[in-house]
Parts: C-alpha cells; sequence; structure tokens
C-alpha cells in the first residue's frame, strides 16, 4: 500500500471515526443531560468537519498531480520486497547489518562519553565546592588573590 492511499484511508477511516463519536456523545448529551457530553460532540463534530475539508484538499492536489502520477507512486510501492532493506527479508548475515550495528555502537560510545564528561566535570565542581567551604570554615580566604611583584600596590 503506497503512502498516499494510506493517508487517504486514514483520513477517510478518523473522519468516521469522529463522525461515530460525535453522535454518540450527542446521544450521551441526550439521555445524561451533562454538558460535558456536548462539549465532546462538539468536538468530535468539529474534528470531523476538519478532517473532510482536509481530506478533500489532499484528493483535490493529488488529482492535480496527475492521476498517472499516482498511479506510479502506487505502483513502485506496490512490490514492498524490492523496497525493503536485506535485514527486513530476513538475511541477517549481510554486510548491511554489520554496517548498521557498528553505526548504533559509535553512536553509544559518542553518548557514553559525553555522559561521562558531564558526570567527571560536575564530580570536579562538587569537590572543588567541598574544598572552598572546608577553607572557609577554617578561617582562610579561599578567593583568588592576584599576585603583583614586590613593591607594586593596587590603584584605584
Amino acid at each position: 500500500m503506497s503512502l498516499k492511499l494510506f493517508h487517504i484511508v486514514f483520513i477517510a477511516l478518523s473522519s468516521l471515526m469522529s463522525l461515530a463519536v460525535g453522535l454518540w456523545a450527542l446521544d450521551a448529551y441526550r439521555t445524561d443531560g451533562a454538558a460535558i457530553w456536548l462539549g465532546l460532540a462538539v468536538v468530535a463534530l468539529g474534528g470531523g468537519g476538519a478532517l473532510v475539508v482536509y481530506g478533500n484538499r489532499f484528493l483535490h492536489k493529488m488529482r492535480k498531480l496527475g492521476i498517472a502520477a499516482l498511479l506510479a507512486a502506487g505502483t513502485l510501492a506496490r512490490p514492498a520486497d524490492l523496497l525493503a532493506c536485506a535485514v527486513c527479508l530476513g538475511n541477517t548475515q549481510s554486510s548491511l547489518r554489520d554496517g548498521m550495528n557498528a553505526g548504533i555502537l559509535a553512536l553509544l560510545g559518542f553518548a557514553g562519553f559525553m555522559i561521562l564528561s558531564f558526570a567527571a566535570f560536575f564530580i570536579y565542581l562538587w569537590r572543588r565546592s567541598a574544598r572552598i567551604q572546608a577553607l572557609e570554615a577554617r578561617g582562610s580566604n579561599p578567593g583568588f588573590h592576584v599576585r603583583r611583584p614586590e613593591g607594586e600596590t593596587a590603584h584605584a
């Protein structure tokens, strides 16, 4: 099944389901009288109407592309075996699988390296903070000092 045909079928089924939910909510509103059912009916019927309008526009767009293009797309998407990869067809000994596994391992390695780098940085910050707090508790000034050559004074 081509993607365009699936799209048309999906829009049609969604419109019908939305209409069914809207009618069900209207029936529940008549029997119960709660405003929530009326709200659900309005939302469902409004969504169904929007889907019908969208489906109509989609079909007009497909007609502008031409029925020949739609048929060509449908026939190209029909033989799923020609478009599937070797792994999808059951050949688990292909080089495609090996390349895919190598790519997955490379991405996992990169993600692991980044996570470990962030963890090491935060551990460094935590240890530095603990060291500064310990120096402050002893009464030392852990602030940064500017070293000047002997005999120089700071000018304002």
